[in-house]
C-alpha cells in the first residue's frame, strides 16, 4: 500500500473481505463499529469501503443533507487517502441521502435509518439514554432499500400505505396499517429489533401493530392525538423517484479539459456512437447514462492529482448541465472498468471476461395504483418476491418473472411494464430482444442461470410471511 502519514482509523483496510464504515466527527475519521452500520445522522459524512476480494474495492463517501462544508471536504480528502492507500484502483462513488445507489444500500440487507442532527446529538452512548426521552417517529420507505428517515411525531406523518416506528426509548412501536406491502412489514420489524437488540443492549419492548391492532392500540396513538385521530391518515402515496426520468434524452460521453485550472467538458460522441476507442488514456472523460448515472473515466496516463480530481470534475459537471445534485457520480479507472460502465459501449470487449454485462433485477409494484420500479444490487434469489412483479434484464434477454401473489393489475401490466423499460433502456443491445413471461415456481434453467444459487424449495414454504418471520424475530 501506498502513503507514509496513514490515518490510523484506516489500518483496517485491505486487510479482509466486507464492509468498514467510518464518519467525520469533528474532522477526524472515527471507526463506526458494526452493530451501528446503515445508521447515518443527517448532520454528518461517512465513508464506506467494500472489499470484495483482494484488489476489488468500492469506496463510497455519503453526505447527509446537513451535513456542513467542512464535513465533506474532509470526507473528500479521507477518500482520497483510502484511493491512493490501495494504489488508486478503487472504483469511488458519492452518495447522497435519500438517493443512495443500489449497490450501496445493497450492503446494509435490514435497510438504513436516517437520524436527526449530527454525531453530537446522538443519545445512545449515555447512561441515562432513556431520561427525558423525546418521542421519535421513524417513517420505513421502500420495499427493498428501506429507508427509515426520521420525521415529525404527528398524525400527518403517517399514511396507510407505508410502514412507521414510534421509539419511545424503553419501547418501540412498529405500526403496520392494511396497506403496507410484506417486504417493508418485514423490514420494519427487523429494524426495531435491531435497534432494540444491539443499539440498546436488549432493553426496549417491541410492540407490533398489524392488522388486527394497527388502528387502535391506545398507547400509540396518544401520541397522535387519541385513537380518533386514525380517520386523519391520509391514504398510501408513490412518492418515490420516477424511475423513467430523463429517459426521453440520450446517453452523451464528454472529455475533460482542466488546462486552465478550471474544468471543461466538450462532446465527443452520443447515443450508439458512442466506442471504446474514443478514451484516450491521456485524458479524462464523463459519461453521462441518464438514469444509470455520471461516470468519470480516468486514463492510465493521468496524474495522481487527475485521479483525486474526478469526483470534483463529476460534480461540476452537475452544476453546468443543471442536473439534480443528488444524481450518482462514479469515478471509474482505465482497465478496472466495472460493467457498470462498459455496458454502455456497444464494441466493449474484455478479453479476461467472456460477458461484460451483469445482469439487473428489478421488482416493479403497483399497491396504490401507481407504477414503481426499484432496482436490487448483488440480488440472489430470495430477492424474488411473490407478492410482485420483477423484471431480469439479461441484456438480450428480459425476464418478466410474475409472483404468484402479485395483483391482478401488475399481472395484468407485466408484458406491457417489460416492453416500456425496453422501449425507454438506453443500453446498447440486439434490436430484437426477446420477451418472456414466466411464472413463480415454473423458472426454466435459462432464467435460474443467473442467480448464484437455485433451490426449487424455497417458494414451496412459508418462511417468508410476514407472520413467520415476526415468530423468528420475537420468540
Amino acid at each position: 500500500m501506498g502513503g507514509t502519514s496513514l490515518d490510523p482509523a484506516l489500518a483496517e483496510i485491505g486487510k479482509k473481505n466486507g464492509l468498514l464504515v467510518w464518519r467525520i466527527n469533528k474532522f477526524v475519521l472515527e471507526p463506526v463499529p458494526e452493530v451501528d452500520h446503515g445508521v447515518f445522522y443527517i448532520g454528518d459524512a461517512y465513508i464506506a469501503l467494500y472489499q470484495k476480494y483482494d484488489g476489488c474495492w468500492d469506496v463510497h463517501f455519503w453526505l447527509g443533507k446537513n451535513a456542513s462544508t467542512d464535513e465533506i471536504g474532509v470526507a473528500a480528502i479521507k477518500t482520497v487517502e483510502i484511493d491512493d492507500s490501495l494504489g488508486g484502483i478503487p472504483t469511488q462513488h458519492r452518495e447522497i441521502q435519500n438517493y443512495e445507489s443500489p449497490l450501496f444500500l445493497s450492503y446494509f440487507p435490514d435497510g438504513i435509518r436516517y437520524v436527526s442532527g449530527g454525531y453530537e446529538s446522538g443519545y445512545r452512548h449515555v447512561d441515562d439514554q432513556f431520561k427525558n426521552w423525546k418521542p421519535h417517529l421513524f417513517h420505513c420507505k421502500g420495499k427493498r432499500n428501506v429507508r427509515c428517515t426520521e420525521v415529525e411525531c404527528e398524525v400527518n406523518s403517517l399514511n396507510l400505505g407505508d410502514v412507521f416506528i414510534l421509539d419511545l426509548g424503553k419501547d418501540l412501536y412498529v405500526w403496520m396499517p392494511p396497506e403496507s406491502g410484506r417486504l417493508e412489514r418485514i423490514k420494519g420489524m427487523a429494524r426495531a429489533k435491531n435497534i432494540a437488540d444491539h443499539e440498546r443492549m436488549g432493553i426496549p419492548k417491541v410492540h407490533i401493530l398489524d392488522d388486527v391492532e394497527w388502528d387502535n392500540d391506545s398507547t400509540f396513538w396518544s401520541y397522535f392525538g387519541g385513537v380518533s385521530s386514525v380517520r386523519k391518515v391520509s391514504k398510501g402515496k408513490d412518492d418515490d423517484d420516477n424511475y423513467w426520468k430523463r429517459l426521453t434524452e440520450q446517453i452523451t460521453l464528454w472529455k475533460v479539459s482542466d488546462a486552465s485550472g478550471a474544468a471543461k467538458v466538450s462532446m465527443v460522441s452520443q447515443g450508439e456512437n458512442i466506442r471504446k476507442e474514443q478514451l484516450d488514456p491521456k485524458d479524462a472523460f464523463i459519461l453521462d447514462a441518464i438514469n444509470g448515472g455520471i461516470f468519470v473515466w480516468i486514463g492510465h496516463e493521468c496524474t495522481l492529482e487527475e485521479r483525486s480530481k474526478a469526483l470534483i470534475w463529476g460534480q461540476n459537471y452537475l452544476k453546468q448541465h443543471h442536473l439534480p445534485r443528488w444524481t450518482q457520480v462514479t469515478r471509474v479507472l482505465e482497465s478496472a472498468e466495472s460493467t457498470q460502465f462498459t455496458q454502455w459501449f456497444r464494441d466493449w470487449v474484455d478479453e479476461k471476461k467472456k460477458n461484460t454485462f451483469t445482469p439487473l433485477l428489478f421488482q416493479v409494484s403497483d399497491e396504490s395504483g401507481l407504477l414503481h420500479v426499484e432496482e436490487i444490487a448483488n440480488f440472489t434469489q430470495e430477492d424474488l418476491d411473490g407478492d410482485d412483479v420483477m423484471i431480469l434484464d439479461a441484456l438480450n434477454s428480459i425476464y418478466v418473472w410474475v409472483g404468484a401473489n402479485a395483483n391482478a393489475n401488475e399481472k395484468k401490466e407485466a408484458l406491457n411494464t417489460a416492453k416500456l423499460y425496453l422501449e425507454k433502456d438506453k443500453l446498447p443491445r440486439h434490436k430484437k430482444t426477446a420477451i418472456d413471461t414466466i411464472f413463480q415456481g415454473k423458472e426454466p434453467p435459462t432464467f435460474k442461470k443467473f442467480f448464484p444459487s437455485w433451490d426449487d424449495n424455497l417458494f414451496k414454504n412459508e418462511v417468508r410471511s410476514v407472520q413467520n418471520m415476526r415468530r423468528l424475530l420475537f420468540h
